[in-house]
Order: C-alpha cells, then sequence, then structure tokens
C-alpha cells in the first residue's frame, strides 16, 4: 500500500502507536485513523484485537459522532463493544486536531476485556465502564475489513428496522432511511449515495433529492 502524506499532527502520534501497544500488553489493540480518507483511514496499527489491517476503514461509531458534533466532537472513553465472537471491549477513541481546531484524525485503543472477567470480582475496577450520552448499545461498533461493509451494515440495519420489504416502502419510508443514514454520517462516504440508491431501488438523483429535503427540513 503507497505511503500517503500526513497531516503532522497526525505524523506525531504515529510514533506514539508501537510504543503505546508494547506498554499496556497483547490484549490492546492501539489504532490511528487519518480521516481526510475515511474509506482507508487506518494509517498506523498494532495489536489484533478486532483483526483489522492498515488501509482499513473508519468505524461507523467514529462517522456518526463526527456527523453529530462536527469539529466539537468530543474523545469517547471506556465505552463498552462486544465483538461478533462474543468478546468484551473497553474502548476508547481519542479525536486528534489541526491548529484551527479542525478534526484530522483519532486515536482508538480497544482492550479485550474477556480473560479479565473471569476474576471480574478481583478486577471490577480494570472492567468499569463510563456512561457516556453517544457511546453505543454494546455490539453496535462494527470493525470492518473494508468501508463497503460498513455501509452494507449501516444500511441493512436501517432496513430491518423499516419491518418493510424496499417494493412496498413508499417515499416517506425511503426519505426516513435517508434521513438517518444522514445522522449516521454514511454519506461522508465516498460511494456511499449510489450504494444506498442501489439498496432502496432508487435513482442517484433520488438520493440527492431525498438529503437536499433532509438537509433544508434541519436548517428551518
Amino acid at each position: 500500500m503507497e505511503e500517503r502524506e500526513l497531516h503532522p499532527n497526525l505524523k506525531v502520534v504515529k510514533q506514539l502507536v508501537e510504543g503505546l501497544k508494547d506498554m499496556m500488553g497483547s490484549r490492546y489493540e492501539v489504532i490511528l485513523h487519518d480521516l481526510s480518507q475515511v474509506e482507508s483511514s487506518i494509517v498506523a496499527l498494532e495489536g489484533s484485537v478486532t483483526d483489522r489491517h492498515l488501509g482499513g476503514p473508519v468505524t461507523n461509531y467514529v462517522l456518526q459522532l463526527i456527523r453529530k458534533y462536527g469539529k466539537d466532537v468530543p474523545n469517547s472513553i471506556n465505552y463498552k463493544n462486544v465483538l461478533s465472537d462474543g468478546r468484551l471491549l473497553r474502548s476508547s477513541t481519542i479525536f486528534i486536531r489541526d491548529d484551527d481546531g479542525e478534526v484530522v484524525g483519532c486515536l482508538c485503543i480497544n482492550q479485550d476485556l474477556t480473560d479479565y472477567l473471569v476474576g471480574v470480582n478481583l478486577f471490577k475496577e480494570l472492567t468499569s465502564f463510563n456512561t457516556l450520552e453517544d457511546e453505543p448499545e454494546a455490539g453496535m461498533e462494527f470493525f470492518a475489513r473494508d468501508i463497503s461493509e460498513v455501509m452494507e451494515t449501516i444500511v441493512s440495519s436501517e432496513l430491518k428496522l423499516m419491518a418493510k420489504p424496499v417494493a412496498y416502502m413508499q417515499k416517506e419510508d425511503k426519505l426516513a432511511i435517508v434521513d438517518r443514514l444522514e445522522d449516521k454520517g454514511i454519506f461522508d462516504v465516498k460511494g456511499s449515495v449510489e450504494y444506498v440508491a442501489e439498496r432502496l431501488g432508487v435513482t442517484n438523483f433520488t438520493i440527492y433529492n431525498y438529503l437536499k429535503e433532509v438537509r433544508f427540513c434541519r436548517s428551518r
């Protein structure tokens, strides 16, 4: 994979990734994301807790936080995650900014708590979680290997919530789905309009119109 040019602040943090992982041990994973390219945001990775790779995408949770808060997005510390194989994680996402306060990346740390929970009474302090307004429900942060998997998971989840086949959906149903997908930040991802249009059985132009309508209603 061709090495990209990173923001100077990300270059500084990148030098810390390996040392942080070595200090914390084998049950930890440290990942640096360059948010200028969310489709392939992972630029440094040490550890294999979530089985991801360099060039992998940002998670749905990070996209959702940035969409909600913009440049004022808060750090998310010690929130609970559950992997598809049942392993319990304690995760933290720390946002990195430039000199103007714009978010350029984030440092994510995942700790596999599974072994600690065997002796949960002895390690109660280690397994405590902060309650954060925006923390994902357990199992709701998707650690995908590519951005198409992130989009597929988010869109499939919204279609399931609608509880009716796409063929039976009216404009209002599809507009509601686009509204919720906007909240989740999916339209910040390259190729998302085309993907959502395909899943909803409409044209790209229709999705752009839905987005225009959603954003107009929110601006009033």
